[in-house]
């Protein structure tokens, strides 16, 4: 296990963000964190991450707290080439110039990493901050809403080198509101709604728990369940 949650807690002034979450993170497993807007995914990933503290709870690591982190939104300096920047954050990190080049050929950006980032497209820029989380040796990896901006070829790719990841022994939490991208490629599931947890654990047991076939019609049953 990485980590388990017991009772967490972090609850904003107009009653968004997460209430009473317990699960946990099984090392060298892919978790989807799933939900729609304001199901209170962002709110956990910013305490996994760190960039907040629960105000309830407790979070319980079981091993080192070295996270490689993809943000749901990043803005590079516009007048930095990719390579550039992936050097910046790769001296941090003490990662070698083949590792760099390596993770740029991955996002497929090696042959335009000398553009200045103002000339990519959204998904570009997508792909460039999918590069940036993959250097290191950070054994936890969150992805926060990995697809956006990727086309259907750079969704596949992307679901490869997850897979790829957790291969290595890594263990991959991602947010996504696409319940079936989610279930194509996730081990284990955290369902959010209003930040309550719906439901969590392993895919094939919440499925025999719910009595679901698919993470659409568990989700949509267990918020009409809430809604009386």
């Amino acid at each position: 296990m990485i980590v388990e949650a017991k009772h967490l807690a972090n609850a904003y002034k107009n009653g968004r963000g997460l209430h009473d979450a317990s699960f946990s993170l099984r090392e060298g497993t892919i978790m989807a964190l799933a939900g729609g807007n304001g199901a209170g995914k962002s709110t956990l990933i910013r305490l996994l991450t760190g960039q907040d503290k629960p105000t309830a709870g407790e979070l319980i690591w079981h091993t080192s707290q070295d996270v490689r982190y993809m943000p749901d939104d990043v803005d590079f300096p516009v007048t930095l080439t990719a390579e550039e920047i992936i050097a910046l954050l790769a001296s941090l990190k003490k990662v070698s110039k083949a590792e760099q080049k390596q993770v740029l050929e991955r996002v497929g950006l090696w042959e335009v990493r000398k553009q200045r980032v103002q000339q990519y497209s959204k998904g570009m820029r997508q792909r460039l901050n999918l590069a940036q989380s993959l250097l290191g040796e950070g054994k936890l990896l969150i992805l926060d809403e990995p697809t956006n901006g990727l086309d259907p070829y750079w969704i596949a790719q992307l679901k490869k080198m997850v897979d790829e990841e957790r291969d290595k022994g890594c263990t991959v939490l991602f947010s996504t509101h696409l319940l079936p991208f989610a279930e194509s490629l996730a081990d284990d599931v955290l369902i959010l709604h209003e930040g309550h947890v719906l439901a969590t654990g392993e895919l094939k047991e919440v499925f025999a728990k719910h009595q679901a076939h698919d993470l659409e019609t568990l989700w949509l049953a267990e918020i009409e369940r809430e809604r009386g």
